[in-house]
């Protein structure tokens, strides 16, 4: 990517750098299919079907099983049999609620019932889940089987956010901005934001600097916003590993566009405001005690016990294999056999988070691949795939950072 380098605004903040091995980002941690963009203001309104009962079973809700008979990690959860997760949802687990809310909604092992598995959603959020919560705000939001309300849609997305879910932030923070739902608030809508960009929400940083950059939810600062849009390149390049993102592409053609119009004094201010912004998001995001001096390099990865990789070759592909097919890169099971589709699933994966694309099973693939999982299973277990779009398209130019959507049933 050419232009204006945005680390010229943040140097101080690289010369201080974090390990970022064991940080879940949000921005990409709503699922794994980064590829697939929702639109930014879902599919037409249709007559909707009558609203999912919050309880989609009249049987008694009964105690859930003790804790160590339910699975230990989201891969598991995954495998679990439909008959044993249904007990277990039956049984009031959260957990088990949103899963089977993923299975119902998208048809995973089991017919599409989108009703019901928006039932199991509404259930799990009234319980207490920020994440179906979240997904529950998209619902209302984007009619999704029940009917669209905006009014109710912020009323969710508020839950899921004081859950700290960051995208719900996000998404909230959008609503508040256009006043959609509830009386227009700028200011909010910015401290959502920035809270959001704490926790890795790149295409939150991007929003911020558009504001800034437009001063349709606050005054005008082109100041701000230069030094937003250098903090959301930096991010994308130094934690996202994805310098050639369609969010970095647009963030950074923002920052040569700023950088040529701002006075010299406007470029410093714009220089200590994206170091103090990007220390901040740093701190926020680093393991505790994980800090370290790390300049520009690549951050130091966890040792192979710790990560669990394998002494032998076959081994070290079966683990490549289970972790892609974790992620659903890749199907069938492991067999420890490097065959032309575990390659293809390689490069596609090495693709999607900035490595470069041998095909080859190694170390660094494998630690990806844990980290996207660590991911997933960290903030949102969402039954909606589509995750938020980084970068408006022509005919969105007004909706620069797009809410995380439903895919039409």
């Amino acid at each position: 990517m050419t232009g204006t380098p945005a680390w010229r605004f943040l140097r101080p903040a690289l010369q201080s750098g974090w390990s970022f091995v064991a940080v879940a980002v949000a921005a990409t941690a709503i699922l794994s299919g980064e590829s697939s963009p929702a639109s930014a203001q879902g599919p037409p309104a249709k007559q909707a079907p009558p609203a999912p009962s919050p309880r989609p079973s009249a049987a008694p809700v009964k105690p859930s099983p003790p804790t160590s008979a339910k699975p230990a990690s989201n891969a598991d959860w995954m495998a679990l049999p439909i008959d044993d997760l249904r007990t277990l949802a039956h049984g009031g687990d959260l957990r088990a609620m949103e899963e089977l809310a993923r299975r119902l909604v998208s048809g995973i092992g089991v017919p599409p019932d989108p009703q019901s598995g928006a039932g199991w959603l509404l259930r799990a959020a009234e319980a207490g889940s920020p994440a179906a919560a979240f997904n529950v705000g998209v619902m209302y939001e984007r009619g999704f089987v029940v009917e669209r309300s905006s009014t109710k849609a912020v009323e969710w997305y508020r839950k899921a956010a004081d859950g700290n879910i960051a995208v719900a932030k996000h998404n909230l923070a959008l609503m508040l901005r256009d006043g959609k739902g509830a009386p227009r608030d700028g200011q909010k809508a910015i401290e959502l934001l920035r809270s959001a960009a704490l926790q890795g929400m790149a295409t939150s940083m991007f929003l911020l600097g558009d504001i800034y950059e437009r001063g349709d939810a606050a005054a005008k600062d082109a100041s701000l916003a230069l030094a937003w849009f250098a903090v959301t390149v930096e991010f994308e390049r130094q934690v996202n590993r994805a310098p050639t993102s369609p969010l970095a592409k647009s963030a950074q053609q923002r920052v040569d566009t700023l950088h040529r119009i701002l006075t010299p004094t406007d470029l410093e201010r714009a220089e200590k405001t994206g170091q103090a912004e990007f220390q901040q998001i740093l701190a926020a995001l680093a393991p505790s005690g994980a800090a370290r001096t790390a300049g520009l390099a690549a951050p130091a990865p966890d040792d192979d016990e710790t990560i669990g990789w394998p002494k032998s070759p076959s081994e070290r592909v079966r683990a490549v294999q289970q972790v892609l097919i974790d992620l659903r890169s890749l199907s069938g099971k492991a067999d420890g056999i490097a065959g032309p589709a575990t390659r293809a699933a390689i490069v596609a994966f090495e693709k999607s988070v900035g490595l470069p694309e041998t095909g080859e099973v190694s170390r660094e693939v494998y630690a990806a691949a844990l980290r996207a999982i660590a991911q997933n299973d960290a903030v949102v277990r969402s039954p909606l795939p589509p995750p938020p779009r980084s970068e408006p398209s022509k005919a969105e130019a007004s909706e620069p950072a797009p809410r995380a959507g439903l895919p039409k049933p």
